[in-house]
């Protein structure tokens, strides 16, 4: 199941937080700026992640760190929807390469509540991911994300400025 909500994802109290990540560790605008901003340390697992550019799409990194908004602790996960960048008039949106992170992120989701890393992850999303900066097609995005949401059993909320 999906939910809609409105406000700020980075102020809200979802402990899961997930966005669209290039293939090219930059990190540089939209809510990824934002993200590692606020948490560098999620910049720091994209930066370091061990796969070259061209073996990321469809996997994801993450980090857990302090929840700056509440108490507990926080997984950020940079999610490889796309393997480039820029402003061309383009579909920079990889919708198999989403889906599959997608899916990594919901796997990540339930080993860090079996450890209790993440109790009683709550999980969220930008609205329209992958569908501003990176032109992918909103309707196919909310119906993949919802799929994914229902084959994991686990609410995702979508959080829209």
């Amino acid at each position: 199941m999906i939910k809609h909500m409105k406000g700020n994802l980075l102020l809200s109290d979802c402990n899961i937080i997930g966005h669209q990540a290039n293939c090219f560790s930059t990190m540089g605008s939209g809510i990824a700026h934002q993200i590692a901003k606020m948490y560098p340390i999620a910049r720091n697992s994209d930066t370091n992640y061990p796969a070259q550019p061209r073996d990321r799409l469809g996997s994801c990194s993450y980090a857990v760190c302090k929840h700056e908004m509440g108490e507990g602790r926080i997984a950020v996960f940079n999610l490889y929807g796309q393997y480039d960048y820029g402003r061309e008039n383009k579909t920079y949106t990889n919708y198999q390469g989403l889906r599959s992170a997608l899916n990594k992120m919901m796997q990540f989701v339930q080993l860090l509540e079996e450890r209790e890393v993440i109790p009683n992850p709550k999980i969220g999303l930008p609205y329209r991911i992958g569908a501003g900066l990176a032109r992918g097609q909103w309707t196919i995005i909310e119906s993949m994300i919802k799929e994914v949401s229902d084959f994991h059993g686990r609410t995702i909320y979508l959080y829209e400025l």
